[in-house]
Formats: C-alpha cells, structure tokens, sequence
C-alpha cells in the first residue's frame, strides 16, 4: 500500500475539519479549547485507505491568528484540499493560504465547495465562478471542482473518487527517490510523554526511511536517542518513509528538551545553521517593502523563528519583485536546498512572501565575488525547484567547485544536500572532472582545481630550477604553502600523483621538480665537487661543516654550501647529524671493521666504539645513534649489539 499526505487550506469556518471528517470518520479538533470555540486552534491529523493508498490528513487551522500553526503542517503535502465555503465565497484567509500554497510549491490539489446544501445552484455557479477567478495563473488552474455537503454526505463519494484520480496523476517517482536517494528527516509538530513509554514526537517524514532501533539526532541542540518505536497512521511499524504521518518514541530525550520546530534526521547526517542564502519572492500586494536588514518571521518546515534579511545586488526589494538574498536567523535549524519556506511581516502579521533555500552554509564573501555567486544560484534554482538527478549533479558539482583545493568531505556533501553517501558517490561517478580520494574522510576535490595547478606549477618549478640549478627541486612543503594552501595532507599527495601521472612532474623524497629534470654539474663546479670530497676524504668522521669546509679548500662559502646540499640531497654524502657528515665508503668501511672486531651478540661499549672510531665521545656518540637509526645497531642499556647481517 502507498502512503501520501493530503492536506487542508481555507479560510477559517469554512468546514475544513467536518469535511475531514466526514471522508474520514476522525474528527482533527482534539483540543478542548478547540471543542469549546467550534475552529481549530492547531493542526489535526486523520487517515483513511482509498484504493490502493493510504492517505495521512493534515488539517489546518485557517483564523489569521493560526496561520503560524497552519504553516507547521501544510509544508509536507502532495495533494492539496482547497475549501471554499459555498455560502460565503472567498475570504481573505482563502486567499492568504492559496498564496501560501503557491510559495511552498504544492504539487497538485482539488478545490471544494463545502455546505453546498445551504445554497442553491444559482449561487454555487456564481462561487464557482469566483474561485475560477481566484486561481488562474496557480497551481490549481484547470483543477476539479467539487461541492460537498459534509453533514448530508452529498458529494463526499465524489470527491473520493476524484481525489483516487488525482493522487494516481500524481508523479510517483519523486516521492520514490526521497525514500532511497536522501537521509531521513522529520520536522517535529507534535512532543508529547506516554506513561511507561517516554517522549513521543510526531511529523510528517518528508524525506529518507528509519527503522525501528536506529539511532536518531534531533536538532538543533543535537540530542541523541534511538527509536524505540515507531507509528505510522496510527498504526505499529517497523520502518517509516517520507510521505508517512509518523510518531517516533524517544525514550533517553526529556520532553522538556524538544519543542515543535526541531528535526528528527538520521544519526551524523544533518546539521543546522543561522544562515542560508534563498531565492525570495515578495507578493505583489504586500503592503511594504523589504529592506536591508529588515526582521521577519521566517517559517520552514514546522519551525517558526526571526530572521533578517541581507540584500545583495539592492537596497531594497519591492512588492511582486524576486531576489536571492542572504537570511540570518536568531534560532539555528535545519536547512536543505530546494526546502521551500514562507515569511510574514514581523509585525502586523501577514504573510509577505517567499521562496527555496538555495544554501545551507553559504561562504563569507568579498564584494568581487557576489556577482559570481548569484550566477551560480540563478543556474541552480529552476534545476532545484524541478527536481531530479540533474539537479543534485550541479548542487554537488557547485559545492565541490567552491571548495577548491581545500576539498570537501563526504560528510559535509551530506549536510550540505541532505542525500545519502551512497547517493553521492554513485552521482559523483556519473560526473566527469571529479575526484575522489578514498580515505578517512572520503574527500572530493574538482579536477578542474588540478589542471588549473599544472600550469602554475610548469611555471613556478621552471623558475626555481634556474634559480637553484643544484637543488634536487621544489620542497614539498615550500609548494603546499604556495599552492595548496589549506589543502589536507591527502589531497596535497593526491594532486602531486595525479600531475606525476599526467608526467608534469616528479616527485622526489621531500622535492617536487618539473619531470625530466636533471642536475648537470659545470666543470667549474665538478672541480668543486673533487676538492670537497678530497677534503672529507682526509678527514673521515670529521665533517667541518660547509662554511669551514669553504675556509678549509679556500673557495667562496655560497657555492661550497649549495654543492655540499646537493651532494647529501643526491647521496654522495651522508648526513649524520646537524655537525657530522660521511662519505658511504667511510661508514661502509666502520661496520665492516665493527663486525670483524665484535661477534654478534657481543656487547659493544661507547669506549670501545671510541677505539675503533679513533676519535673523541663528540663525534663517536652522533655516530652511533646514526647506526642505531639505520639498524646496523641496536641499544640496549648503555651498549649496543651488532644487528644481523642479512644480506
């Protein structure tokens, strides 16, 4: 059986909740100040099977005082009941709520006539008529029309019928990938205690499935439970999936720690923020003007919170005209691009507007780079508000394209689109010019990134070439600072492979040089080169240092010093210590004497290392922690042993 959400709108005593309840047999009204006052103070929840379906109602409460509850629970609905009453036509609540329906991009809807048995004919054509006029240009243009009275049952089997019509209409395949493509989440309208149970919160899923037993966040506040059980319509379940009317039983939350507004997500997958850059669109009859940094109620989801609004490209945005603008909140919450929302005037309260996230976690930006950005916006919202692979192909390849050579995590690609990593990957392996560095984190980073970097490092590296001709190439770490800056140790090491294997460059030990590239000794620089190692020659263990060695040979000290680093770099020397220099065939000809001289096992001293070094404990200690380091020796107590000779 399909589960889907049919919700209510209308001005208030137009028969929203009777017209429920006569399709249903629940009445939605369960407060007593609700019975008391005959309206609906908060939203209301009732189900019923029809057909193959099973349909989750949300009734609304249509005063001006309760739009705020409305909002909490019309933003989750595929089908829409659109109430008029026949003997009072359209009121301003009616036209409040299908702007609102407009905003929030419901799908489809049916518009029905209720107490049709208190008028005649004449006068149901004339609000017909009416309502004709109110909808053109919406969402429910050329939708059907149905009159009904509730009391009587006239018309109730009819719209029954129509509505199994309409909901078979309906484009399945979105609701489906909701289900498999994205995380769980739910806004909670509901936080209520059971005796012996514990904390309960209700919602409508409007994304991913959660099972019974799996651990749940519920932000913000970040609070973490695991789902005990789960209710579907009322109804025991295993598992809920976007669409459903779902009751979750928490039991490690207090009551006291949840309100209406949070959201219950899948464990580690969502965050929230106070800040999201949206598309607004402020209605054509709104009686002001939004200007910069102007407050607002901002509603989303089932949460309600002040926001102000920060204008990009204006000063201020004028009734009927649309804009992508930066909204700060005062309260954090769980934002997903495409998530559509409304806001009302701060005070008086009136609905005034609005739109769909386009970000969730917007970067801070200097002014060159606003205009850039809004492009990038305006690019994604028709894809966003369609839907669709095509749309979270250019979100992730928006998101990763701004982090540059900092990268993303598979994580943070999460958050920032609310589908699941398994989605992600799949998706990025559909993109081309993408590149997933496959460790802990998983990190994605744009290869567009790498090519831009082939060409600044082909320059750089040739440069510093002719400025060190002796140098084995650029330091690693000099060419991170530079180029990479920010970037993780994984993605420096994946950028530097991946231009070794376009054979742009090699990478040698701690160097980077352009590939190909070799170090060629002048003739003046070879006789430097024979009168350095003659130097070291006469002197083993005994390394003066590059500045005395220049003292020593009688040559400059600069160019002494560049040979000398090169001939550690390239392994003609041996580097000791920071004081003491070898040649190979010195220390090759220590531990041959080393193993002649002391059996293995035999426990050599640092005196008779002396011996056999022939020199002091300065130059003798240095020389044996070398040893120890490259496991010719091995320390124990104050003595060593000869390691076994393998080869």
């Amino acid at each position: 059986m399909k589960d889907l959400i049919v919700g209510t709108a209308g001005h208030i005593d137009h028969g929203k909740t009777a017209l429920v309840q006569a399709l249903t047999g629940i009445d939605t009204d369960r407060l007593i100040e609700e019975k008391r006052r005959g309206i609906t103070i908060d939203i209301g929840f009732a189900h019923m099977e029809l057909g193959d379906y099973r349909i989750g109602f949300i009734d609304v409460p249509g005063h001006e005082k309760f739009v705020k509850n409305m909002l909490a629970g019309i933003g989750g609905i595929h089908l829409l009941l659109f109430v008029v009453a026949a003997d009072e036509s359209v009121m301003p609540q009616t036209v409040e709520h299908l702007q609102i329906c407009k905003l929030l991009h419901i799908p489809q809807g049916i518009i029905v006539l209720t107490k049709s048995g208190l008028v005649d004919e004449e006068l149901i054509a004339v609000v017909r008529q009416e309502v004709t006029e109110l909808v053109r240009g919406s969402f429910l243009e050329g939708a059907p029309l149905v009159a009904v009275d509730s009391l009587s049952g006239d018309g109730i089997d009819e719209l029954r019928q129509t509505m199994l019509r309409e909901i078979q209409a309906l484009p399945r395949g979105d609701l489906d990938r909701r289900i498999e493509d994205r995380v769980f989440r739910l806004p909670v309208d509901r936080v209520f205690t059971i005796r012996g149970f514990g904390t309960v919160v209700t919602g409508t899923a409007i994304s991913g499935s959660l099972r019974r037993d799996e651990p749940v966040q519920i932000l913000p506040g970040n609070f973490q439970s695991k789902v005990r059980s789960i209710e579907i319509f009322g109804e025991a379940a295993e598992r809920a999936d976007a669409g459903q009317r779902t009751a979750l039983n928490l039991p490690n939350v207090a009551r006291s720690d949840l309100r209406r507004g949070m959201t219950v997500c899948a464990e580690n997958s969502l965050r929230s923020g106070m800040t999201a850059n949206v598309q607004l669109e402020l209605l054509a009859d709104s009686p002001s003007r939004l200007r910069h940094r102007m407050p607002i109620r901002f509603h989303h989801g089932s949460a309600e919170m002040i926001a102000h609004t920060y204008l990009f490209d204006r000063t201020e945005l004028k009734p009927g005209e649309t804009a992508i603008v930066q909204l700060r909140l005062e309260e954090p919450a769980v934002l997903l691009p495409g998530d559509p929302f409304i806001v009302r005037r701060y005070s008086p309260l009136i609905t005034i507007g609005g739109g769909v996230i386009l970000d969730n976690d917007p970067p801070r930006l200097r002014r060159r780079q606003v205009a850039p950005l809004l492009e990038e916006y305006r690019e994604l919202l028709p894809r966003l508000i369609q839907g669709g692979r095509g749309a979270q192909r250019l979100l992730l390849a928006q998101r990763i394209r701004r982090q540059g050579v900092r990268s993303v995590a598979l994580g943070d690609l999460v958050a920032a689109t609310g589908l699941k990593q398994s989605v992600i990957l799949e998706l990025l392996g559909e993109m081309e010019g993408i590149g997933v560095i496959a460790q802990e984190p998983t990190l994605i980073i744009d290869l567009s990134v790498v090519d831009g970097l082939a060409e600044q490092l082909r320059l750089a590296l040739d440069s510093y070439h002719a400025r060190h001709p002796l140098a084995a190439g650029m330091p690693r770490e000099e060419l991170r600072e530079r180029f990479l800056t920010g970037a993780p140790a994984q993605v420096v090491q994946f950028v530097l492979d991946e231009l070794q294997q376009r054979g742009i460059i090699d990478v040698r030990a701690g160097n980077v040089a352009l590939a190909g590239s070799t170090v060629r000794l002048s003739e003046e620089q070879e006789r430097l080169r024979e009168r350095l190692l003659g130097s070291l020659r006469k002197n083993p263990f005994q390394s003066p240092g590059p500045t005395l060695l220049a003292k020593q040979i009688g040559e400059p000290v600069e160019p002494v010093r560049n040979l000398f680093y090169y001939l550690i770099e390239s392994g003609e020397i041996l580097k000791v210590s920071e004081e003491l220099v070898v040649l190979p065939e010195q220390l090759d000809d220590l531990v041959t004497r080393l193993r002649n001289e002391f059996p293995e096992g035999r426990t050599i001293t640092v005196p008779e290392f002396k011996d056999v070094l022939g020199l002091s404990r300065k130059y003798a200690i240095p020389v044996l922690e070398y040893l120890d380091r490259i496991r010719v020796t091995r320390r124990r107590g104050d003595g060593r042993t000869l390691v076994e000779n393998k080869s």
